[in-house]
């Protein structure tokens, strides 16, 4: 009776251990604290939640934006060197002419790649929104008659039309 006794008050521990730990490390039920617009230039890159003081933002959208490579491999997201920018592009800085030619390992994309990639992306910008219209709804939910959110919910539901029909025609090309 003893062992039966210990064995279920050391199982207790465990169990409890585990959920504790658990709760730490996951979002899962976490409130959202607040939806942030992530902007560069002044234009809408991403919509950012924070939930338990810190921000998160899709890294896509961040890195695309940013101008940086993204790659995934497993469970780790690498992020590569910064590409070239506009702004370096219209003024580059004065060259010296190269000894050799430099060739990069970079695959060519055939254009059916390259719109089945833009698609993916308008996709993916889709869901992105469809999130923070239901995350606005929610939040009209609670305070029916705020007018800021009313608005944020009226500019959201008009970009996710003009990305469906940029969609719709991209598909239709």
């Amino acid at each position: 009776m003893k062992k039966f006794v210990s064995g279920v008050i050391v199982g207790a521990f465990l169990f409890a251990g585990v959920s504790a730990f658990a709760d730490s490390s996951s979002l899962i039920g976490q409130k959202v604290q607040g939806l942030f617009a992530v902007e560069k230039g002044g234009t809408k890159i991403a919509d950012a939640v924070i939930i338990n003081g810190s921000a998160y933002a899709p890294v896509r959208a961040v890195s695309q934006a940013a101008g940086v490579g993204l790659t995934v491999e497993g469970k780790t997201i690498k992020m590569s060197e910064p590409t070239a920018t506009p702004e370096v592009m219209a003024n580059p800085e004065p060259m010296e002419t190269p000894t050799s030619v430099e060739t990069t390992n970079r695959p060519t994309i055939s254009p059916e790649k390259a719109k089945e990639q833009k698609i993916a992306s308008f996709k993916s910008k889709l869901a992105t929104i469809a999130g923070s219209i239901a995350m606005t709804e929610a939040q009209l939910r609670d305070k029916p008659d705020n007018v800021e959110y009313q608005k944020k919910l009226a500019d959201l539901k008009a970009q996710y039309a003009e990305l469906q029909a940029q969609l719709a025609e991209l598909q239709g090309q």
